[in-house]
């Protein structure tokens, strides 16, 4: 029950302070469709604990209706939206606790009397991201027909990162991405990711909505990356500066950083990493990758580029946001890859994607699907099993429609995906004449299922725990994977007429929550068509990494994530709002009336962590990737980590490696 300040007083959580009830976190909302975003914050460490008490509170008031029938909302995990992807915003607390049991050994008393299924299946996947389902995919495309493939996935929902959050505002649809994010789409002879992209039935024509002609123009990044560095030079795009006194500089890589606080020097640094060239590298791409991978990016910003401090501190958080962790303890070959800034002219193999930083010079085949990438995992889900999704093979409908969940593990298919099935042992045949023992959890039971090969698709953070009988190299290099957690936070909004004011589709800042934060254009997909205007709901979507300078790569990875579980829902809404308040409030923004509601996607492994010798290998040993690309008996490697640079591209690549050493496996059997 609540109280009439809309105050749960039916848990044990502490009132709502004047500053949050001023950011309407109390309110009841009457004309919104939306989850109310009230007090749900528990104040908790929950970082290798129990899931907290306070987990069962009562219902908030203004709740969706599913929540009204019944359905709690967790204080941690907080109001997920609506629709298929409610039951799965990031890493929900079963997720973590499910995880962690494999860590602190929760398992080992059960395995052994775990029921068996009586399942044996020609390939078991692990993991059901897109290394996990592209894996799939190949095995079943390049190997024929009558094979059949299980995929077990620890989340209530297939896709990893590549999953969307849905609202209702005003009775518009509203889709944000969860995670994974960008896209160029291939052309049809580019290999096989042009012929796959073909043969999902992948669009090819693309449809954003645009402003009305009486409107001001406003340029919009596509993405919610792409702003960041690689296109950061636009005039709607907003830096806000807390110091001399709180206030925005448009635009300020367009006009040489003035208006900055930057002292002359620093900016004059910073100018030099953002736009200066350097010169061609003489050897060949495997000796400047070797030279790249034996710094950090910090290193080579500072003793090689002769660059200030200060300018490995601008980039920290926009490295961190791209590949998990700051300057001062990923590979400089990472930030190279990457294409950050600092490189160009380096290598005719880099910086190959934007030359100048300007939005207007985007490719036209880079594409962000209104979830994101989950809009090419559900063309693949659909292709693995073709009733997984309502409707037609079509695109509009494999994107617009409902998951069918009763079709994803149905009897006797050739293709079966089970999900909320956390894998905590595998035991299998070095030689590979034995199949393969899989035990998962699932809601609270275990069970074994078995696979003539087996391909793990999932982080080696679980592999090195759960697979059984491995050889020292592989047990060794699976260690030399850290991973870095993320934060997305979808902010759907009633209007955005504050930006607007303001004239910003894109802003940037430090200190604070986050560091960035922008509007997509929508695209339009079949009958979702939501309006591009000031006046109609929009989202506004925050990637929040945990970069923290000064401490050790490794450790910086545990305490990001002891930050990212230990945060409350209620702590992360009360910082967004504030930080929307400090940054829009001279635009009008009043979060009572414009924020309709959040909801956060919690990565505690979002992003493998490359240090130097990652790539190239140390000490003269091979690299850890080229060490698990290798296959144990019937067991092969394919997360996306091996790449050290994590997109759908490469998770496809490493899946289809994969699939191709399990094929050559039955083969040679």
């Amino acid at each position: 029950m609540s109280d009439d300040t809309g105050n749960d007083t039916g848990s044990k959580q502490p009132p709502l302070s004047n500053e949050e009830l001023e950011l309407g976190m109390g309110r009841e909302i009457t004309r919104r469709d939306f989850l109310n975003t009230v007090a749900l914050g528990t104040g908790a460490a929950l970082l290798g604990t129990a899931a907290p008490a306070a987990r069962g509170q009562p219902t908030p008031v203004g709740a969706a209706p599913a929540a009204a029938a019944g359905r709690t909302i967790d204080p941690w995990t907080g109001p997920a939206g609506v629709g298929d992807y409610a039951r799965a915003n990031g890493n929900t607390w079963d997720v973590v606790t499910a995880g962690h049991g494999i860590r602190d050994n929760l398992y080992e008393r059960s395995i052994a009397v775990a029921p068996a299924t009586g399942e044996i299946y020609d390939l078991v996947v692990v993991g059901g991201g897109f290394s996990g389902v592209a894996s799939a995919y190949f095995y079943l495309k390049d190997g024929g027909a009558g094979r059949t493939v299980l995929i077990l996935d620890n989340n209530g929902l297939m896709g990893g990162e590549a999953k969307r959050n849905e609202f209702i505002v005003r009775g518009q649809r509203l889709i944000g991405p969860q995670g994974s994010n960008d896209t160029d789409a291939p052309r049809p002879s580019e290999g096989w990711r042009g012929e796959m992209w073909r043969d999902l039935g992948l669009p090819t024509d693309f449809e954003y909505g645009s402003m009305r002609s009486d409107r001001q123009a406003m340029l919009f990044g596509r993405d919610n990356f792409i702003h960041q560095v690689w296109a950061d030079d636009f005039e709607n795009h907003g830096f806000f500066y807390d110091e001399p006194t709180p206030h925005f500089v448009r635009n300020p890589w367009g006009h040489n950083l003035e208006g900055t606080p930057y002292s002359p020097e620093v900016r004059r640094d910073l100018l030099r990493w953002h736009n200066e060239p350097v010169e061609k590298w003489k050897g060949d791409h495997d000796s400047l990758k070797k030279y790249l991978d034996s710094m950090t990016y910090e290193q080579y910003l500072t003793n090689v580029r002769k660059l200030r401090p200060e300018v490995a501190r601008y980039a920290d958080p926009l490295l961190s946001a791209s590949i998990g962790l700051g300057s001062d303890v990923l590979s400089a070959y990472a930030a190279f890859y990457d294409e950050f800034p600092g490189f160009t002219g380096l290598s005719p193999s880099g910086i190959l994607f934007i030359r100048e930083h300007k939005m207007a010079n985007v490719p036209e085949n880079f594409h962000s699907f209104p979830g994101g990438n989950d809009g090419i995992m559900r063309c693949i889900v659909k292709g693995l099993i073709p009733d997984a999704i309502e409707g037609s093979a079509q695109f509009a409908e494999i994107h617009n429609g409902r998951i069918r969940f009763d079709a994803l593990d149905r009897p006797n298919a050739p293709v079966r995906m089970r999900t909320g099935a956390t894998v905590v042992r595998l035991v299998h045949d070095a030689d590979g004449h034995e199949p393969a023992t899989v035990t998962y959890a699932r809601e609270g039971n275990l069970h074994t299922v078995r696979g003539r090969a087996v391909i793990w698709a999932a982080a080696n953070w679980t592999a090195k725990h759960a697979i059984q009988q491995l050889p020292d190299e592989y047990r060794t290099a699976m260690s030399e994977f850290p991973r870095a957690p993320m934060l997305v936070a979808n902010v759907a909004l009633d209007n955005w007429r504050f930006l607007y004011k303001l004239g910003y589709t894109a802003c940037s800042w430090r200190g604070g929550f986050g560091f960035t934060c922008n509007l997509r254009p929508n695209m339009h997909v079949g009958d979702y068509h939501p309006v591009l205007d000031p006046d109609q709901p929009n989202i506004l979507t925050f990637y929040v990494p945990f970069n923290q300078y000064g401490s050790s790569l490794a450790d910086q990875g545990k305490t990001a994530r002891a930050r990212l579980f230990g945060t409350s829902y209620r702590e992360y809404e009360t910082q967004i709002l504030q930080q929307m308040t400090k940054m829009f409030s001279a635009g009008g923004f009043d979060a009572k009336r414009d924020v309709s509601g959040i909801v956060l996607n919690r990565w505690g492994h979002a992003y493998i962590t490359p240090g130097p010798g990652f790539y190239a290998g140390r000490d003269g040993k091979p690299a850890p990737s080229d060490v698990l690309r290798r296959p144990h008996g019937a067991l092969m490697f394919a997360h996306s980590e091996l790449a050290g640079n994590q997109n759908w591209v490469e998770a496809s690549t490493e899946g289809r490696r994969a699939a191709h050493q399990a094929l050559d496996m039955v083969k040679q059997a």
